[in-house]
């Protein structure tokens, strides 16, 4: 609790088999620079900094996207206490959309770590994925799991949602994760319509109106990724700009070469329309010589808004 680490601490806190007893003790005098036979926070911070090589830059990303997150979260505090049903959706589908995202590049440093753990000591026990091992070194530290595709997070019943604050900077990713993670979960329960196959409760004389959501999945062969990206901005803007299009919006995967569109349309006519339109025959034709397997297009019709019904 003195904020330094003695040398026992040490050995004991940073033992992970790739270092020796011996090696350990000689590390820790060299990190010790002021020769107190203590260990403290800056003493470590600056060992460490000298040897950050490409992590520097990961760090540092990691501490912009702490800092995106919280204000992601600030923002969909307040679409949640004023925006309309469709921006209360849209707002939840990039949540969700994020969380996916971040939880499936964590996986992969998470992989890493695991392989390089088996190399270094074939015989210790590594966390599963469905749990984690008994260890709990430094080196061990739980990544959130929860499926990608299916709502696993316990629902706090009674609880308001609260935005981030500046005590929560302080946190590490995980920790944003997990936030990020119960927020969905809170939000599912604050959302008439998250089934999408469900209609909207008309137990108050309403009726809902729904948008046509559009889902385009596409793989890009490397030696057109260049030409496809471009396209695909090109195509993005002047969509944005269509009338009917309520929204639209485009991911890329941690593959770096997969490529998801998501269009929102007031009805499918207006879609079919589109599907004629320059802008989509020109997007296409780009398509046909830059991917490297058939697009995957998928459609369902979300809650939009809910309109009166006649006489209501």
């Amino acid at each position: 609790d003195d904020g330094k680490l003695s040398l026992e601490e040490f050995q004991a806190f940073f033992s992970d088999g790739t270092l020796n007893e011996e090696e350990l003790e000689k590390l820790f005098h060299t990190i010790d620079s002021d020769n107190t036979n203590n260990v403290d926070t800056k003493e470590l911070c600056d060992y460490f900094a000298d040897h950050m090589g490409d992590y520097e830059d990961v760090l540092a990303s990691l501490e912009m996207l702490n800092l995106s997150i919280l204000k992601a979260m600030d923002y969909t505090k307040r679409v949640y206490e004023s925006g309309s049903n469709v921006d209360q959706f849209v707002t939840r589908f990039l949540l969700k959309e994020t969380a996916n995202q971040t939880q499936s590049l964590l996986s992969s440093v998470e992989s890493a770590v695991d392989a390089i753990d088996e190399q270094t000591n074939p015989t210790r026990h590594y966390p599963s994925k469905d749990g984690h091992g008994l260890s709990d070194t430094w080196y061990d530290n739980p990544v959130p799991s929860y499926s990608p595709s299916t709502w696993m997070v316990p629902r706090e019943q009674g609880k308001s949602f609260q935005a981030g604050s500046p005590d929560t900077k302080a946190e590490g990713l995980e920790g944003q994760i997990n936030r990020l993670a119960k927020l969905i979960g809170k939000l599912e329960d604050k959302t008439l319509w998250f089934d999408l196959h469900q209609r909207l409760s008309d137990s108050e004389s309403t009726a809902c109106t729904y948008l046509l959501l559009v889902r385009n999945e596409m793989t890009v062969s490397h030696k057109h990724l260049g030409e496809f990206c471009s396209s695909l901005k090109q195509y993005l803007k002047s969509v944005a700009g269509e009338r009917d299009c309520f929204h639209v919006t485009a991911v890329k995967l941690p593959d770096g070469v997969t490529f998801i569109v998501y269009e929102f349309w007031e009805t499918e006519e207006d879609w079919k329309r589109h599907l004629q339109s320059a802008t989509c025959k020109g997007f296409q034709h780009v398509k046909v010589d830059t991917l490297s397997q058939p697009e995957a297009i998928s459609s369902v019709a979300v809650p939009g808004r809910r309109a009166a019904t006649p006489g209501g």
